[in-house]
């Protein structure tokens, strides 16, 4: 939001350092992003005469302007649509120096040639001097004003800031709630705005012009009638009250309910009588499926949740936040229905985002207007609008008012602010910051208490500790003493959840992988590129900013094959890819609905930074399986098994699944081409996806510690003839269980298929390590040892023995 320094001061005296003002502020809550210096005018712009008016030989758009510059007459060239003959506009002369925004070179008035016709100047618009945004058009200056004039003299210089409003401080939506604090801040004599209005004047009664069905959304409607008003333009004060704040003027009734807002925080809006059926305002919810064009253009459909103001017989305006396209002041309107209402603000807020509408009323009613202002501000309007397009006030205010609430009333205990706060600011002073705040105080007993009572446009203040916390930043923030913090450590980091977490990151960044981070939010289609997430697992966002972000992740997945895509597009081909994250599931059958998961992806070249035959090696299945090996081995976990599995994610054949304690970790294999189709790859992508509780549950050996051994050891191979249905885990498994002595490690060395071993069959052939704690073997207690487990695995696996 903006804030006029020279707005500002007509509500309260303040003549200091406007930097200072903003620091202030800052200091207490209302932070002031950015300061503006407006009005600051080049040195060589005076007020010109256009004099006569021809057109551009060259050009359709172009006219040549003989212009008085107050020391003779120029002749310039101008694009601009009113550049009539009579006009008065500001006139840059030759060598006025312009300043670019973007801190670039200025740009300098020269003669020059524009299609073939001199030019010695440039008549400006209003945005080229900064005074607004409008740039349809030269600025249009009084007649009054004599040629020449240094049109510095004309403008007043502005300083314009922009501020972060807490969304707990609706009442700083407007320049008097902002002079209100500026005044307990700083001092100085406040003064609320002119509210009166003239006596009504006609004999019709208005009692059924306003119908309120929904008291509960709408606990305080007023409305009033004004007739034969001229609409026309702003007289140059308002346009420039609105232009420093951001705001466009548009006419001048539109122009003062826009004003008034800016300046009391209560948004308005004039009805044009003609368009109102039967000249009555009903106040309901909308019809399910009922359709309204709002004044942006656009048609909107409603459903029966929804405030909005109607007519008779149809809505003209969605309560709050945007008019009818027909419902507000056309050129030739006559006579306007004022209104200032108070909407609960969970409706407009519910209403808000349902439609993906908002506006600068929706922003302040879902916020809370200040429903003590409500007629002030009616009154205020009315009268702004009397005075700057004519008319005169038919009817008195129709108020449609349910029972006010009750003002809160808080205990004040002076000694419990000063231990909360650990300053000492008197009970006098105290009670002054109140009152500076537009708070009531009574009830003072024996210096130790007093009844705060809290007016409506601070709902925010609840209890005593919020008026510590209006002292606080009123009393001033710097004046909190240093005291030093005593803090008792509760239990060690590594009992901690995100330690537990950040542990297990670190054992898969050890492994040599590299953390992805993508976002929780993702598109329902590519949430379902998943084969395991099914339509009824997706958890969907009730008002998502973008299609992009419908629905929260099911599978970390999705969002890793995004993340392989986007780096093989870059030509980051060689890729070793791990994320920890939550994922969400709405089938509470299947998954909590909050979980931990774990995805890891390799694809590329196994070695790329090696120069030689290595450097051409591709991952394979085998380098995912080892990298989650390391991670168990390097956690200590007991009974991890992989077993062959069939997944819809993972080509058939070329899968497993991780088992611990016998149950299901998670799995991992190589990735389906369906999900892979269009990325480009150049070698096989692979992946894995765990549950992280699995994890991290899972039971561990304890580490025991051993002498490092003193005795060699020696090896022997076996290797035989298997069919193609025996797997290596089961081999290995048999042979640990066959009770040979002295074996301390058996590794694979060795599997073949061909055609030359016979239909079904493979060579698998293993290393055999034998080692004896307290003395060295002979060659006669191995081998008695090999043959008996070549014989054993004769017998039991029914291989064949080479």
């Amino acid at each position: 939001m903006k804030i006029s320094l020279n707005w500002l001061k007509e509500y309260i005296s303040f003549e200091g350092d406007p930097k200072a003002l903003a620091d202030s502020l800052t200091m207490a809550g209302l932070e002031v992003e950015e300061i503006t210096e407006r009005g600051k005018i080049p040195a060589g712009i005076v007020v010109g005469k256009i004099l006569e008016r021809t057109p551009h030989p060259n050009s359709d758009h172009l006219s040549i302007c003989k212009v008085d510059s107050g020391k003779g007459v120029l002749q310039i060239v101008c694009g601009a649509p009113n550049c009539d003959a009579g006009k008065t506009v500001p006139l840059a002369l030759e060598g006025t120096s312009f300043p670019d925004p973007e801190g670039g070179k200025p740009f300098v008035i020269k003669p020059c040639k524009l299609r073939g016709v001199e030019s010695f100047g440039m008549m400006c618009s209003e945005r080229e001097l900064g005074l607004s945004e409008d740039h349809g058009g030269l600025m249009i200056l009084p007649d009054e004003l004599p040629a020449g004039m240094d049109f510095s003299q004309y403008v007043t210089p502005d300083t314009v800031y922009t501020v972060e409003i807490t969304p707990n401080r609706p009442d700083w939506l407007s320049h008097w709630g902002v002079a209100r604090d500026v005044g307990a801040l700083l001092g100085g004599k406040r003064r609320f705005p002119d509210t009166s209005v003239p006596a009504v004047e006609g004999w019709e009664s208005w009692n059924d012009l306003v119908e309120v069905r929904e008291r509960e959304l709408c606990p305080h409607y007023t409305a009033r009638v004004i007739r034969g008003v001229k609409v026309g333009e702003s007289p140059a004060w308002l346009k420039e009250r609105l232009n420093a704040v951001g705001i466009r003027p548009i006419n001048n009734i539109v122009d003062v309910t826009n004003f008034v807002m800016m300046e009391l925080g209560e948004p308005l809006h004039a009805f044009d009588s003609r368009f109102l059926e039967g000249k009555k305002i009903v106040v309901r919810k909308a019809a399910e499926g009922e359709k309204i064009v709002a004044l942006d253009g656009k048609e909107y459909t409603l459903d029966d949740s929804m405030l909005v103001i109607a007519d008779k017989v149809k809505p003209v305006a969605i309560a709050g936040i945007m008019g009818g396209e027909y419902s507000g002041v056309m050129p030739d309107t006559q006579e306007v229905i004022l209104e200032s209402a108070y909407f609960l603000p969970s409706s407009i807020r519910a209403t808000s985002r349902k439609l993906g509408l908002s506006s600068d009323s929706s922003y302040r009613f879902e916020r809370g207007v200040d429903p003590e202002m409500i007629e002030n501000a009616s009154n205020r309007a009315a009268g702004l609008i009397l005075k700057l397009a004519g008319g005169s006030l038919v009817s008195e205010l129709v108020n449609v008012r349910s029972r006010p609430e009750e003002r809160k009333r808080i205990l004040c205990r002076f000694d419990k602010i000063r231990s909360l706060l650990g300053m000492n600011p008197s009970n006098e002073e105290m009670i002054d910051i109140f009152r500076k705040l537009g708070l009531l105080v009574s009830d003072i007993t024996n210096d130790a208490t007093c009844l705060v009572t809290v007016p409506g446009f601070r709902a925010d203040i609840k209890e005593g500790a919020d008026l510590a916390e209006e002292i606080a930043r009123i009393y001033g923030l710097d004046k909190l003493p240093d005291i030093p913090v005593h803090a008792t450590r509760i239990l060690p980091y590594s009992a901690d959840s995100y330690a537990k977490m950040e542990k297990l990151r670190q054992e898969f960044i050890a492994a040599g992988l590299c953390e992805c981070v993508n976002g929780s939010f993702i598109d329902e289609k590519s949430a379902l590129g998943d084969p395991s997430v099914a339509p009824e697992d997706l958890l969907k966002v009730n008002n998502p900013i973008s299609p992009d972000f419908a629905v929260l992740r099911a599978s970390l997945l999705p969002g890793m094959l995004a993340t392989v895509k986007r780096n093989i597009f870059q030509k980051n081909t060689d890729l070793a890819l791990f994320e920890i994250g939550h994922v969400f599931c709405a089938n509470k059958a299947k998954f909590p609905e909050e979980r931990d998961e774990i995805a890891v992806l390799l694809t590329g070249t196994r070695h790329p930074e090696r120069y030689c035959a290595e450097r051409t090696e591709q991952f394979d299945f085998f380098d995912l399986k080892g990298a989650v090996e390391s991670i168990l081995e390097s956690r200590k976990i007991k009974n991890a098994v992989f077993e062959a599995c069939t997944d819809a994610r993972f080509v058939k054949g070329c899968a497993a699944k991780l088992l611990i304690g016998g149950k299901e970790a998670g799995v991992l294999g190589k990735v389906n081409e369906k999900l892979t189709k269009g990325m480009r790859l150049a070698s096989p992508l692979f992946a894995a996806v765990f549950q992280a509780d699995v994890l991290l549950e899972a039971e561990t050996e304890k580490i025991l510690y051993k002498e490092l051994p003193s005795f060699p050891s020696t090896s022997r191979d076996v290797a035989f003839l298997a069919p193609l249905s025996l797997e290596h885990a089961a081999v290995t498994d048999f042979i640990r269980k066959a009770g040979v002595k002295y074996l301390t490690d058996v590794k694979i060395f060795d599997i073949f298929q061909g055609e030359q071993l016979g239909e079904g069959k493979k060579s698998m052939a293993y290393t055999l390590t034998f080692r004896c704690e307290d003395r060295t073997l002979t060659d006669e207690e191995v081998n008695k040892e090999h043959e008996k487990l070549r014989a054993k695995l004769a017998e039991g696996l029914g291989v064949e023995l080479r």
